[in-house]
């Protein structure tokens, strides 16, 4: 844990380190700093309830910068919770979310560098107490050789190194990977393109035997296929996965996607996502984070496995004079390669977002998962419900207040896994962030 905040704090100062030459630009700083408090009748997240009242203070700050051949974002937060009643030990979190990209040589070089330090539940299935919730890290960085082969044609070399740590679990690893990219742009309206890409995983912590999980390569192959229609965009992906693990035999399989987004009017769209592939549990929860449409990043089960991750998902997004709404479903199925955790994900979720006066909004946050344990048989049902308004005091100060319900109802353990909550949190901030809640992550 110690060794994860020294390399944050190098990572920071590296950043402030390279922005200082351009302070004097486009910069914008943004702290940020609040408390609030939160009342809830089941603390515990069990069948029978304990109440609590939650003291959360919160600071942070953002540092950014969009102008330049340096472009970076850092955002930082710490949050801590006071268990009035004691239902739980005080908790501290830190939250840190970086990325920066230097244009060494404009449209021919281009380096990037990014970290997340975040909360992720300990076992996906279960609710998430701070009982079981654990500090992660993810770190990238690599650059992009790109080289403009004439017009219509070109070429890019992108080598990348990754490192992800986990407070709990034992799956720490360090990854390699080497992508080449070649596109070129059929017609106006339609382009092609064929990739290549092979990485490594090495697992670095040891049992208390000193054995650690096999190291696992990966090497693809795939033609991409992307087009611009009149009130429509697509980009299919056809190719091939194959994997070798050590001591083990390879094997491989089909990989692909299709995402289209089609406007449906000037006020909606539709968005339909199609996708399978073969990779480490890792990396799916990696890409989920930056892209949500991938499916739930608390959905994944962390683990030393070879995962199949296959999903479904499609969203009507609409955006009125003042209301704004999101309306989806998904179906998700993840088969992995050496532990009984394969499970099926079916969800229907709503987003709406209503401003009631100049300085009044209100927003409504609902849906339903059922999650489905295709070795074990356990079925979980999840019912999620959040309204809450906010009420701008000042320019920079707000006020927020949020009503929620979360149920679960599982067949495993019956009686002992189910549980139902109601909760208030008021909170009251200056600057532009918001207070997380790590005890909230996937609502759940």
């Amino acid at each position: 844990m110690h060794r994860q905040q020294r390399f944050f704090c190098c990572f920071v100062s590296a950043l402030v380190c390279l922005a200082c030459p351009a302070i004097g630009s486009a910069v914008l700083f943004e702290p940020s700093i609040g408390g609030g408090v939160e009342y809830t009748d089941n603390a515990k997240l069990e069948p029978v309830g304990v109440t609590d009242v939650i003291a959360v203070g919160y600071l942070g700050a953002r540092l950014q910068d969009d102008e330049g051949r340096l472009l970076y974002d850092l955002d930082a937060n710490l949050n801590e919770q006071n268990f009035t009643k004691d239902s739980y030990e005080d908790r501290r979190y830190y939250n840190l979310f970086g990325n920066a990209n230097w244009a060494m040589v404009r449209d021919r070089v281009n380096w990037f560098v990014s970290n997340r330090f975040q909360q992720l539940p300990v076992r996906a299935i279960d609710a998430s107490t701070p009982d079981n919730i654990q500090d992660s890290n993810i770190f990238n960085f690599g650059v992009d050789f790109l080289f403009p082969m004439s017009a219509r044609q070109s070429f890019s070399i992108t080598p990348v190194y990754s490192q992800y740590y986990y407070e709990v679990l034992s799956t720490d690893n360090k990854q390699l990977a080497l992508n080449a990219a070649w596109s070129y742009q059929l017609y106006r309206r339609a382009g092609i393109g064929l990739n290549l890409s092979a990485r490594k995983i090495d697992y670095t912590e040891t049992d208390f035997l000193g054995r650690k999980p096999a190291g696992t390569t990966f090497t693809g192959v795939s033609m991409l296929i992307n087009g611009v229609q009149r009130r429509s965009t697509y980009t299919l992906n056809l190719g091939y996965t194959n994997v070798k693990r050590e001591g083990d035999i390879e094997g491989g399989g089909f990989s692909g996607s299709l995402n289209w987004l089609a406007d449906l009017s000037s006020r909606s769209q539709f968005n339909l996502l199609l996708s399978t592939e073969i990779t480490d549990t890792s990396t799916v929860s990696r890409i989920a984070v930056d892209n949500p449409i991938t499916g739930d990043p608390n959905d994944v089960q962390i683990a030393a496995d070879v995962i199949r991750n296959s999903v479904f998902n499609a969203a009507y997004l609409r955006d009125d004079a003042s209301l704004q709404s999101r309306l989806w479903w998904e179906y998700r199925e993840m088969n992995y390669s050496d532990s009984p955790l394969d499970r099926n994900i079916r969800t229907f979720g709503l987003q709406m977002n209503y401003p009631l006066t100049q300085l009044l909004n209100s927003g409504l946050d609902a849906y339903y998962s059922r999650t489905r344990q295709l070795v074990t048989g356990r079925v979980d049902d999840r019912y999620f419900l959040n309204a809450n308004v906010r009420y701008r005091l000042a320019r920079k100060l707000y006020t927020a207040m949020d009503i929620s319900y979360r149920k679960k109802e599982s067949n495993d353990l019956p009686g002992l896994e189910s549980f139902d909550e109601t909760a208030v949190f008021v909170r009251l901030v200056y600057g532009p962030g918001d207070i997380p809640r790590p005890t909230l992550i996937g609502g759940f």
